[in-house]
């Protein structure tokens, strides 16, 4: 018998569908499906007997979950939308806690997902497995009919996927001029575009999905639309689907290359595409993975798994934050994770700390109780937008706003050390930082149109440059945005990464390594109109024989220009900075010189992470020995709620008026005279909010960093030496000189 039996199963009988009490039924196994409602519908009678209050599921979805019962045979199924009277608000709180023990116990649990096409996950698995045998079979410059290794029936399946609609991302009359074998890249190409649109469905964005992907056993996948409903197959087969379509991509990279020793562009332009197919579906790898060791994890340790797990616990937070998820209502958020972290809190405490939608105080509760159950300190990396009363002030403030909220909030989450009595954290830190905090920059964030715009003006712009011994010519300011299209988008990008360079990393040895960097981070993805526009290394290629190919072999005058451009043709950004959350946020900047920036959220804090020295790696997240995901790409460090606000980027050690005195050097000295800083430049960068100064009254303040093992560090401070300490930031160098070292710190 089921361990543990929901009030309500649905049930069929000669073709009509009822839902009933298990108990009443000596029902000793049933099944349990997981799927997205989609679009709710008013309120209505569903007609099934025994659900006796109206839903909201759509007709077309709840037919789809009869079908499914019918198609495989299902005799007993708990779905959430006629087995929790979805109307009595106390019943759902009762429910939710029990996810764990439902999914559990059900003997198999199905996924449904709406899908217009319908593809079998197996069928690409045998695709992918004949790709394998005609790249070790075939040379690449060979012809297929003439491969040893290959028999009559793949030199006729190779060119019966030649002859199928093409799939590969540049045209069919390119490819051929190529000399690349079509029905390989066809084959490959559809199996990639599969795995995509799989990965890209509703199904994978949920917050509450992921919970019953996590917490599921035996788990089948089925595909449904108006038209039929089909077997996709097992779940391990989806997950294992994205490693072997970064093998096979790597495999095709190497044969395409081992093949020639000269490439002409069409070459390029066919490399560059399965290049970038290499950094999605390795991204997609990472995903995975860190998703089955989830559920590892939790297999191996049982409902309190979380207990004494705590890389199983920052695994989870990364692996729910990594594809950012959404929920209709915003608490859900935290509330969606109440299954994994099974008996977190009592049915009364769910009741009192996690109903309602006041997001700032479930997110409090959420981090407090599971600290308390843990003895670890369980904190954002994030910049908290005010302190709390009544301590707990290391766990960040979230704010009640209307922002779309996503699971992103949980990018960054780390453990400072063992939590103490009074809600304190004890902490490993390096403490006793040299110097004094003084204001570089400031950023603040503003609600944007989405618009992918960067607006620089040099704090120059508008005075007289020095031309000749007597002579001078005023320095244009450009206004008015010119948009940039298609094929000219990349060699813009490359301008304007070089600008931030410039100006958020001056000490930088190399500006170009810093902008390769940059954008690769922010990975972003354009239409053009010919594949030469968006070569191999782009980066580098678009501004050969430029100026801008090695902007500081004379001194880079950043502080005499200005552009504004709006970038019409970049359709999506591969960062995790740009998901829904985040995409419509400007940045403005503004440099102490006077320079200023306007650009979008994940350009301007992907230029942040990518300095020399970043305590958040050059990687958006890396698997450890076990598969767990561990993120540094700094997503973290401010909050949705963060729009409207400030932030100080500010420095402990270096010359802050450095940027004031070269730009007075880019002004006074010729074009053709070489210019450099003259000063120590500033490092021992950190984050922190607009409201936190330090003046003469702060002499006798002590600053120091937590090191949280590569998600970045914590810059804390204390007033006097009896004092605790508290998070007043985020570092941005991963090293700031101190002269104390690493002791044990206790923070309020």
């Amino acid at each position: 018998m089921a361990s543990a039996l929901p009030l309500r199963l649905l049930t069929h009988s000669n073709g009509k569908f009822f839902v009933v009490d298990p108990r009443a039924y000596n029902v000793i196994k049933f099944d349990i499906l997981s799927y997205t409602w989609g679009q709710e519908t008013s309120p209505y009678n569903c007609g099934i007997s025994g659900v006796d209050w109206n839903v909201t599921i759509s007709q077309e979805k709840l037919q789809d979950i009869m079908r499914l019962m019918v198609a495989d045979n299902v005799q007993y199924l708990w779905v959430d939308c006629v087995c929790i009277n979805q109307t009595d608000e106390m019943e759902k709180v009762a429910e939710i806690p029990k996810m764990y023990e439902y999914y559990r116990s059900a003997e198999k649990c199905y996924i449904l997902i709406d899908m217009v096409e319908e593809w079998i996950p197996q069928t690409i698995v045998d695709d992918l497995k004949f790709i394998d045998h005609v790249l070790d079979h075939m040379p690449a410059a060979a012809l297929a009919s003439d491969s040893v290794g290959l028999t009559q029936n793949l030199i006729n399946r190779l060119a019966e996927w030649a002859n199928r609609p093409w799939k590969f991302d540049i045209d069919e009359p390119i490819v051929r001029s190529a000399a690349i074998n079509l029905g390989v890249l066809n084959c490959y190409s559809t199996c990639v575009s599969h795995v995509r649109s799989l990965f890209d469905n509703v199904y994978f964005t949920r917050v509450w999905t992921f919970q019953e992907m996590i917490l599921g056993k035996n788990i089948t996948m089925w595909g449904v639309n108006p038209k039929s409903i089909f077997y996709l197959g097992q779940l391990h087969t989806w997950m294992d689907l994205a490693t072997d379509s970064n093998d096979k991509a790597l495999k095709l990279r190497d044969w395409i290359e081992k093949g020639r020793f000269l490439n002409t562009a069409s070459v390029n332009a066919i490399l560059r595409v399965i290049e970038e197919n290499i950094i999605f579906l390795s991204g997609l790898q990472t995903q995975v993975k860190g998703m089955n060791s989830a559920r590892t994890d939790i297999i191996n340790g049982g409902s309190h798994w979380w207990r004494e797990n705590y890389k199983g616990i920052s695994n989870i937070f990364s692996a729910v934050s990594i594809r950012p998820r959404e929920c209709k209502k915003r608490a859900d958020i935290f509330r969606g994770l109440l299954g994994v972290f099974s008996g977190l809190f009592t049915q009364e405490e769910v009741d009192t700390d996690m109903s309602g939608d006041d997001i700032k105080r479930i997110s409090f509760n959420f981090f407090r109780k599971l600290s308390a159950e843990t003895g670890l300190a369980w904190t954002n990396l994030a910049v908290s937008s005010r302190d709390r009363e009544g301590g707990w002030n290391w766990i960040p403030v979230v704010e009640n706003d209307n922002q779309i909220m996503t699971t992103d909030c949980f990018a960054g989450v780390v453990s400072l050390g063992r939590l103490k009595k009074e809600g304190r954290a004890k902490a490993a830190a390096m403490t006793g930082v040299l110097g004094t905090p003084r204001k570089l920059m400031k950023i603040r964030l503003s609600q944007g149109n989405g618009d992918f715009q960067f607006t620089f003006k040099g704090c120059n712009c508008g005075k007289k440059l020095k031309t000749g011994m007597f002579s001078s010519e005023r320095i244009p300011t450009y206004d008015q945005p010119r948009d940039v299209v298609k094929d000219e988008t990349g060699r813009i990008l490359v301008h304007c990464a070089t600008i931030l360079g410039a100006i958020m990393d001056p000490g930088c040895d190399d500006v170009v390594e810093y902008r390769r960097r940059l954008l690769e981070k922010l990975q972003p993805m354009w239409d053009i109109s010919d594949p030469s526009a968006k070569p191999v290394r782009w980066m580098d290629r678009s501004v050969s024989g430029t100026f801008w190919e090695d902007p500081s072999a004379m001194g880079f005058r950043a502080h005499n220009m200005s552009m504004n451009y709006r970038m019409v043709d970049i359709t999506e950004c591969g960062s995790r900075l740009a998901n829904g959350s985040t995409a419509s946020i400007s940045c403005h900047v503004t440099v102490n010189c006077g320079c200023t920036i306007v650009a979008p959220f994940a350009l301007i804090f992907e230029a942040i992470t990518a300095v020399e020295g970043s305590s958040l790696g050059n990687t958006t997240g890396f698997l450890d020995n076990d598969n767990r995901i561990v993120l540094t790409d700094g997503l973290g460090l401010v909050q949705v709620g963060d729009v409207g606000k400030a932030f100080d980027l500010v420095t402990f050690a270096g010359d802050v008026q450095a940027h004031r005195l070269y730009s007075a050097s880019c002004r006074r000295k010729k074009m053709n005279e070489p210019i450099y800083h003259e000063v120590a430049l500033p490092s021992g960068r950190a984050l922190v909010k607009e409201e936190f100064t330090h003046d003469a009254m702060d002499m006798m303040r002590d600053y120091g960093f937590v090191n949280t093992g590569g998600s970045g560090n914590l810059l804390i401070c204390r007033k006097h030496p009896m004092d605790p300490y508290k998070i007043v930031g985020v570092c941005i160098d991963k090293s700031i000189p101190n002269k104390k070292g690493e002791g044990m710190v206790t923070i309020r």
